[in-house]
Protein backbone atom coordinates (compact mmCIF):
# COMPACT_ATOMS: atom_id res chain seq x y z
CA UNK A 1 0.00 0.00 0.00
CA UNK A 2 1.21 3.38 -1.06
CA UNK A 3 1.12 6.28 1.51
CA UNK A 4 -1.87 7.87 0.57
CA UNK A 5 -3.49 4.33 1.34
CA UNK A 6 -3.91 3.96 -2.82
CA UNK A 7 -2.73 0.20 -3.75
CA UNK A 8 -0.65 -0.24 -7.43
CA UNK A 9 0.25 -3.52 -9.35
CA UNK A 10 -0.21 -5.32 -12.53
CA UNK A 11 -2.09 -7.87 -13.92
CA UNK A 12 -1.07 -9.68 -16.75
CA UNK A 13 -4.04 -9.76 -19.54
CA UNK A 14 -4.39 -10.34 -23.03
CA UNK A 15 -0.21 -11.15 -23.12
CA UNK A 16 1.03 -8.15 -21.29
CA UNK A 17 1.41 -7.29 -17.94
CA UNK A 18 -0.43 -3.75 -17.41
CA UNK A 19 0.33 -1.33 -14.08
CA UNK A 20 -2.45 0.28 -11.98
CA UNK A 21 -3.52 1.76 -9.37
CA UNK A 22 -6.36 1.82 -7.12
CA UNK A 23 -8.05 3.85 -4.12
CA UNK A 24 -10.68 4.84 -2.31
CA UNK A 25 -14.26 2.60 -1.80
CA UNK A 26 -17.63 3.39 -3.66
CA UNK A 27 -18.69 3.63 -6.82
CA UNK A 28 -16.50 2.66 -9.35
CA UNK A 29 -14.35 5.52 -11.71
CA UNK A 30 -12.10 3.94 -14.42
CA UNK A 31 -9.28 6.33 -15.62
CA UNK A 32 -7.80 6.97 -18.83
CA UNK A 33 -5.00 8.51 -20.10
CA UNK A 34 -4.02 10.62 -23.53
CA UNK A 35 -1.29 9.72 -25.73
CA UNK A 36 2.30 8.98 -24.48
CA UNK A 37 1.10 9.92 -20.89
CA UNK A 38 0.51 7.69 -17.51
CA UNK A 39 -1.84 7.28 -14.72
CA UNK A 40 0.15 9.75 -12.67
CA UNK A 41 -1.54 12.67 -14.91
CA UNK A 42 -4.94 11.64 -13.13
CA UNK A 43 -2.99 11.29 -9.25
CA UNK A 44 -4.35 14.81 -8.05
CA UNK A 45 -8.39 13.62 -9.15
CA UNK A 46 -7.44 9.75 -7.98
CA UNK A 47 -6.84 11.38 -4.22
CA UNK A 48 -9.94 14.11 -4.76
CA UNK A 49 -12.52 11.44 -6.06
CA UNK A 50 -11.38 8.62 -3.14
CA UNK A 51 -12.20 11.33 -0.46
CA UNK A 52 -15.59 11.98 -2.19
CA UNK A 53 -16.64 7.99 -1.63
CA UNK A 54 -15.48 6.56 -5.25
CA UNK A 55 -13.40 3.90 -5.70
CA UNK A 56 -11.06 5.02 -8.67
CA UNK A 57 -8.83 2.44 -11.04
CA UNK A 58 -6.30 4.03 -13.32
CA UNK A 59 -4.56 2.47 -16.10
CA UNK A 60 -0.92 2.34 -18.10
CA UNK A 61 -2.05 1.47 -21.14
CA UNK A 62 0.38 -0.87 -22.95
CA UNK A 63 4.20 0.74 -23.40
CA UNK A 64 3.12 3.63 -20.80
CA UNK A 65 3.92 4.55 -17.47
CA UNK A 66 5.16 1.09 -15.70
CA UNK A 67 3.39 -1.54 -17.84
CA UNK A 68 5.50 -3.53 -20.63
CA UNK A 69 5.51 -2.48 -24.11
CA UNK A 70 4.97 -5.22 -26.48
CA UNK A 71 6.10 -4.74 -30.23
CA UNK A 72 2.32 -4.80 -31.18
CA UNK A 73 -1.16 -4.19 -30.49
CA UNK A 74 -0.81 0.05 -30.73
CA UNK A 75 -4.57 0.37 -31.57
CA UNK A 76 -7.67 2.11 -30.02
CA UNK A 77 -9.33 -1.28 -30.01
CA UNK A 78 -6.47 -3.42 -28.38
CA UNK A 79 -6.34 -0.80 -26.00
CA UNK A 80 -10.15 -0.95 -24.97
CA UNK A 81 -9.65 -4.50 -24.72
CA UNK A 82 -6.87 -4.56 -22.46
CA UNK A 83 -8.96 -2.42 -20.04
CA UNK A 84 -12.04 -4.64 -20.09
CA UNK A 85 -9.43 -7.47 -19.46
CA UNK A 86 -7.94 -5.54 -16.67
CA UNK A 87 -11.56 -4.49 -14.87
CA UNK A 88 -12.59 -8.21 -15.35
CA UNK A 89 -9.49 -9.92 -13.54
CA UNK A 90 -9.80 -6.81 -10.64
CA UNK A 91 -13.90 -7.77 -10.43
CA UNK A 92 -14.20 -4.00 -11.12
CA UNK A 93 -17.09 -2.67 -12.22
CA UNK A 94 -19.38 -1.54 -14.06
CA UNK A 95 -17.99 1.80 -13.71
CA UNK A 96 -17.93 5.36 -15.03
CA UNK A 97 -15.38 5.57 -17.87
CA UNK A 98 -13.14 8.56 -17.96
CA UNK A 99 -10.89 9.55 -20.55
CA UNK A 100 -8.51 12.09 -21.60
CA UNK A 101 -7.75 12.98 -25.04
CA UNK A 102 -6.42 9.48 -26.57
CA UNK A 103 -8.08 7.78 -23.68
CA UNK A 104 -11.55 9.79 -24.81
CA UNK A 105 -11.12 7.86 -27.79
CA UNK A 106 -10.87 4.50 -26.00
CA UNK A 107 -13.47 5.46 -23.85
CA UNK A 108 -15.63 5.97 -27.20
CA UNK A 109 -14.79 2.85 -28.52
CA UNK A 110 -15.14 0.85 -24.94
CA UNK A 111 -18.59 2.50 -24.11
CA UNK A 112 -19.69 0.97 -27.76
CA UNK A 113 -18.55 -1.82 -27.43
CA UNK A 114 -18.50 -3.41 -23.54
CA UNK A 115 -21.63 -1.34 -22.64
CA UNK A 116 -21.84 -4.12 -19.53
CA UNK A 117 -18.88 -3.10 -18.14
CA UNK A 118 -19.82 0.56 -18.32
CA UNK A 119 -22.10 2.99 -16.06
CA UNK A 120 -21.70 6.38 -17.12
CA UNK A 121 -18.76 8.13 -19.38
CA UNK A 122 -16.76 11.41 -19.15
CA UNK A 123 -14.99 12.50 -22.13
CA UNK A 124 -12.27 15.20 -21.83
CA UNK A 125 -10.30 17.37 -24.04
CA UNK A 126 -11.42 14.21 -26.64
CA UNK A 127 -12.42 14.38 -30.47
CA UNK A 128 -15.26 12.74 -32.40
CA UNK A 129 -13.04 12.69 -35.71
CA UNK A 130 -10.07 14.97 -36.84
CA UNK A 131 -10.57 15.48 -40.69
CA UNK A 132 -9.22 18.64 -40.59
CA UNK A 133 -5.99 16.92 -38.45
CA UNK A 134 -5.55 19.62 -35.88
CA UNK A 135 -4.40 16.70 -33.04
CA UNK A 136 -0.86 18.01 -32.48
CA UNK A 137 0.47 14.41 -32.00
CA UNK A 138 -0.72 14.30 -35.63
CA UNK A 139 1.75 17.10 -36.76
CA UNK A 140 4.54 15.96 -34.43
CA UNK A 141 4.58 12.34 -36.64
CA UNK A 142 4.16 14.30 -39.70
CA UNK A 143 7.08 16.32 -38.61
CA UNK A 144 9.02 13.34 -37.78
CA UNK A 145 9.20 11.82 -41.13
CA UNK A 146 11.51 14.89 -42.28
CA UNK A 147 13.33 16.72 -38.65
CA UNK A 148 13.06 13.35 -36.37
CA UNK A 149 10.72 12.43 -33.71
CA UNK A 150 12.27 14.62 -30.59
CA UNK A 151 12.58 17.99 -33.09
CA UNK A 152 9.23 17.58 -33.97
CA UNK A 153 7.61 16.81 -30.79
CA UNK A 154 9.92 19.73 -29.41
CA UNK A 155 8.64 22.23 -32.03
CA UNK A 156 5.01 21.41 -31.31
CA UNK A 157 4.81 20.53 -27.66
CA UNK A 158 3.81 24.22 -26.32
CA UNK A 159 0.78 24.18 -28.67
CA UNK A 160 -1.00 21.77 -25.86
CA UNK A 161 -1.25 24.38 -23.52
CA UNK A 162 -3.09 27.76 -22.81
CA UNK A 163 -0.55 30.46 -22.55
CA UNK A 164 -0.59 31.32 -19.20
CA UNK A 165 0.28 27.55 -18.29
CA UNK A 166 2.74 27.16 -15.73
CA UNK A 167 6.62 26.40 -16.61
CA UNK A 168 6.79 24.16 -13.29
CA UNK A 169 3.19 22.02 -15.37
CA UNK A 170 5.11 22.09 -18.61
CA UNK A 171 8.22 20.60 -17.75
CA UNK A 172 6.64 17.86 -15.55
CA UNK A 173 4.17 16.86 -18.39
CA UNK A 174 7.22 16.81 -21.14
CA UNK A 175 9.52 14.51 -18.85
CA UNK A 176 6.57 12.23 -18.29
CA UNK A 177 5.80 11.78 -22.16
CA UNK A 178 9.26 11.64 -23.22
CA UNK A 179 9.49 8.72 -20.92
CA UNK A 180 7.44 6.61 -23.57
CA UNK A 181 9.41 5.50 -26.66
CA UNK A 182 9.10 7.36 -30.15
CA UNK A 183 8.11 4.45 -32.06
CA UNK A 184 5.33 3.47 -29.82
CA UNK A 185 3.96 7.11 -30.26
CA UNK A 186 3.81 6.87 -33.85
CA UNK A 187 2.07 3.60 -33.72
CA UNK A 188 -0.50 4.70 -32.00
CA UNK A 189 -0.96 8.05 -34.42
CA UNK A 190 -0.92 5.66 -37.28
CA UNK A 191 -3.65 3.66 -35.72
CA UNK A 192 -6.05 6.49 -34.70
CA UNK A 193 -4.86 9.05 -37.71
CA UNK A 194 -8.25 8.77 -38.75
CA UNK A 195 -10.56 7.94 -35.80
CA UNK A 196 -13.94 8.57 -36.58
CA UNK A 197 -17.19 6.78 -34.42
CA UNK A 198 -19.22 9.78 -35.24
CA UNK A 199 -21.72 7.42 -37.18
CA UNK A 200 -22.10 5.04 -34.41
CA UNK A 201 -21.96 8.04 -31.35
CA UNK A 202 -26.01 7.94 -31.29
CA UNK A 203 -25.98 4.31 -30.30
CA UNK A 204 -24.33 5.52 -26.45
CA UNK A 205 -27.46 5.02 -24.36
CA UNK A 206 -25.00 6.00 -21.28
CA UNK A 207 -25.39 9.48 -19.47
CA UNK A 208 -22.08 11.02 -20.89
CA UNK A 209 -20.28 14.20 -19.56
CA UNK A 210 -18.23 16.16 -22.26
CA UNK A 211 -15.49 18.55 -21.01
CA UNK A 212 -13.62 20.81 -23.62
CA UNK A 213 -11.31 23.41 -23.05
CA UNK A 214 -11.72 27.21 -24.77
CA UNK A 215 -8.27 27.31 -25.16
CA UNK A 216 -6.98 23.94 -26.61
CA UNK A 217 -5.48 23.72 -29.76
CA UNK A 218 -5.41 20.04 -30.51
CA UNK A 219 -9.42 18.89 -29.38
CA UNK A 220 -10.77 22.66 -29.53
CA UNK A 221 -14.56 23.91 -28.44
CA UNK A 222 -15.98 23.24 -31.54
CA UNK A 223 -15.24 19.01 -30.99
CA UNK A 224 -16.52 19.26 -27.51
CA UNK A 225 -19.27 20.45 -29.14
CA UNK A 226 -19.81 18.16 -32.04
CA UNK A 227 -19.31 15.01 -29.36
CA UNK A 228 -22.11 16.56 -27.22
CA UNK A 229 -24.59 16.95 -29.95
CA UNK A 230 -23.75 13.49 -31.79
CA UNK A 231 -24.29 11.53 -28.05
CA UNK A 232 -28.01 11.12 -27.10
CA UNK A 233 -28.18 13.29 -23.88
CA UNK A 234 -24.55 14.15 -23.40
CA UNK A 235 -23.71 17.20 -21.01
CA UNK A 236 -21.25 19.95 -22.06
CA UNK A 237 -19.20 21.68 -19.97
CA UNK A 238 -16.29 24.35 -20.92
CA UNK A 239 -13.16 25.68 -18.95
CA UNK A 240 -11.55 29.20 -19.51
CA UNK A 241 -8.38 29.64 -20.35
CA UNK A 242 -7.39 26.15 -20.35
CA UNK A 243 -5.47 24.19 -22.65
CA UNK A 244 -5.06 20.66 -23.43
CA UNK A 245 -4.48 18.92 -19.65
CA UNK A 246 -7.69 20.61 -17.49
CA UNK A 247 -5.96 17.64 -14.78
CA UNK A 248 -3.00 19.98 -14.50
CA UNK A 249 -3.65 23.34 -15.83
CA UNK A 250 -7.17 24.07 -14.59
CA UNK A 251 -7.69 20.74 -11.95
CA UNK A 252 -10.25 22.68 -9.86
CA UNK A 253 -12.60 23.96 -12.62
CA UNK A 254 -11.89 20.16 -13.94
CA UNK A 255 -13.28 18.55 -10.85
CA UNK A 256 -16.20 21.45 -10.42
CA UNK A 257 -17.31 20.11 -13.77
CA UNK A 258 -16.97 16.26 -12.74
CA UNK A 259 -17.33 15.80 -9.37
CA UNK A 260 -21.36 16.94 -9.60
CA UNK A 261 -21.93 14.06 -12.78
CA UNK A 262 -20.03 11.41 -10.73
CA UNK A 263 -22.14 12.07 -7.89
CA UNK A 264 -25.43 11.90 -9.89
CA UNK A 265 -24.44 8.83 -11.42
CA UNK A 266 -23.68 7.09 -7.86
CA UNK A 267 -26.94 8.73 -6.75
CA UNK A 268 -25.22 11.10 -3.97
CA UNK A 269 -28.23 12.54 -1.92
CA UNK A 270 -30.77 10.55 -3.47
CA UNK A 271 -33.82 9.35 -1.06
Amino acid sequence: MNEDGSTSGRVEVNGVRLAYSLCGQGAGVVLLHGWMCNRSFWQRQCRELAGRNFRCLAVDFRGHGDSEAPARGYSIGQLAADVSAMMAALEFGPAVIVGHSMGGMVAQHFCLERPEQTAAMVLVATIASDVEDRLISKRIASDATRMGFQRAFDRHFDAWFAPGAPESVRGWVKRQMRSTSDELGLQLVGDYSRFDLTGRLGEIRHPTLVIGTRADDSAPPAQSLRLAELIPGARLALIEDCGHFPMLEKPELLSRALLPFLEAQAGVGED
